[in-house]
């Protein structure tokens, strides 16, 4: 079938080029194939579609909930954090034969839900059963491609690391639990998120340690709400996943989290953890001893040192805890001299000396800068915006986004774990998955043409993908089906309509 082609224009400065419009079929988001393979192989959107409560009449509807989730989070993975980004997707043929539950090559002739159909959509998910179903499908996520992966199929890990930690979401309105934070100079919601990692390295260039990494659970708060509001019964939660996924785990908490309710319960549930703890005068006279540099000229590079402590057990805490020291006196970068007073902190934790020495805790306790990275790209990547003026909507939308940048993940780290280098989220979205296309029919057949650059990538991680072997625990995916056609309503635009 041939396509229809209308020329725009003839530049000047060369009139052998000529630019045309093309019927339909070029695509920006070649990569949304990508995401769905991924999807289809381990089951994630169908099992939680089916699982979703949908208020709507079943004869009326035209798009599934399993096909209005692929498109909103495929569409947050692939960069569009606007609902009105969805109304161009929705014509776009790459994200359409990756949305639809169609076999065949209908699946290019239908346009996918509009904005006003994925905001009914975000109204009933956000009823309090579909929420919870959508934030226990971090977990489920990544525990599915966890046990998916490695030598030993539906194999727990032998070492994980959770690290838990809140972040600002910047507001720009009055929305519901929006407010102004201190710490943060500005309008936000206050969110709380745990995120496993292998090992406790995100960037580990060891073979599999990067395969099952991702958030587990979320919880959206208001935006002053103090850092540790809520967090017992969060660390209770994560507790029970990680040992669904992990053989040993441990957590690595910032200095907010390290209080006595907290460190107080993972000591009951034997459950190792390590975190900063905020100076208070008692430390700081423990400090003072060690602070002292020795006579003569310092090293070119400062000092450091780790100090052990002992027990420490402030007031109203059930149990006392291994205290350690971390001095840090570098020399000002401009000048070379050492600063009037050195830099020190203290580390906090219930690790045994005989297990883990103080310079392996401090180690261990700096790699949480790769999950700070995570959260930076999860802001700047995926970028959710939570615009609406109920709470219960905008946690939706959060949740969403989480869910996008787990299985956004899951392919970068197929490809990094093949090629063994490191790729910020950013750059492997806009090289690998917003791929250029081209959408040909031939022989009831529908060929998608990539651009050759980013072939060799492809075919490493569907090479991979083809490897997951879904444990038996989960059902194997149904994938397309036919079902009953119902059309569009009249006032659809069938085709791309750009507004003001």
């Amino acid at each position: 079938m041939g396509e229809a082609q209308d020329t725009l224009f003839e530049p000047e400065f060369n009139r052998a080029i000529k630019v045309q419009t093309s019927d339909q079929r070029i695509t920006s988001h070649a990569g949304a194939i990508l995401l769905r393979e991924i999807d289809h192989q381990l089951g994630l959107i169908e099992s939680m579609g089916e699982r979703v409560l949908d208020p709507r009449h079943p004869k009326k509807v035209r798009y599934t909930a399993t096909e209005l989730l692929r498109e909103r989070i495929y569409g947050l993975a692939l960069g569009s954090s606007g609902q009105d980004d969805l109304d161009r997707l929705a014509h776009d043929p790459a994200m359409r034969m990756a949305t639809w539950d169609r076999p065949g090559e209908e699946v290019l002739e239908q346009r996918l839900a509009s904005q006003p159909t994925q905001s009914r959509l975000i109204d009933w998910l956000a009823i309090a059963e579909n929420r919870e179903i959508l934030r226990s499908s971090l977990f489920d996520w990544t525990h599915r491609h966890l046990r998916s992966t490695g030598r030993a199929a539906d194999h727990a890990v032998m070492r994980a690391t959770i690290d838990i930690d809140s972040f600002p979401i910047v507001v720009h309105g009055q929305q519901q639990g929006s407010s102004y934070n201190g710490h943060y100079r500005l309008a936000v919601y206050h969110p709380l998120v745990a995120s496993f990692s292998v090992h406790g390295d995100y960037d580990s260039t060891r073979h599999a340690h990067r395969l099952g990494n991702g958030f587990l659970h979320a919880v959206l708060r208001q935006g002053q709400v103090h850092t540790a509001q809520g967090m017992k019964r969060f660390t209770q939660r994560v507790v029970g996943q990680a040992r669904q996924m992990a053989r040993s785990f441990d957590l690595r908490l910032d200095a907010g989290y390290t209080n006595g309710t907290v460190m107080d319960e993972l000591s009951d549930q034997h459950v190792r953890f390590c975190g900063r703890l905020k100076k208070n005068p008692v430390l700081v006279r423990l400090a003072e001893p060690h602070l002292s540099r020795p006579s003569g000229r310092p090293p070119a590079e400062g000092y450091k040192k780790v100090v052990e402590l002992g027990k420490y057990q402030a007031d109203g805490w059930k149990h006392a805890q291994r205290l350690i020291l971390v001095v840090i006196d570098e020399p000002d970068p401009n000048t070379g001299q050492l600063n009037l007073l050195p830099r020190y902190f203290f580390l906090i934790t219930n690790w045994p000396r005989t297990l883990r020495s103080g310079e392996d805790i401090l180690a261990h306790y700096r790699k949480r800068g790769t999950f700070e990275d995570r959260l930076g790209e999860f802001n700047q990547v995926i970028g959710p915006h939570l615009s609406s003026a109920e709470f219960v909507e905008n946690e939706v939308t959060m949740l969403l986004a989480l869910l996008a940048f787990n299985l956004t993940t899951m392919l970068r780290n197929e490809l990094e774990d093949e090629l063994g280098g490191c790729w910020d989220l950013h750059r492997f979205q806009q090289s690998v998955l917003r791929a250029g296309g081209r959408v040909v029919k031939h022989a009831r057949r529908v060929w998608l043409q990539i651009e050759q650059g980013v072939g060799s990538f492809w075919q490493i991680m569907t090479r991979r993908i083809a490897q997951l072997r879904l444990a038996p625990r989960w059902a194997t995916p149904k994938g397309s089906r036919p079902r009953r056609y119902v059309p569009p309503p009249s006032h659809a635009h069938l085709t791309l309509v750009l507004r003001d």
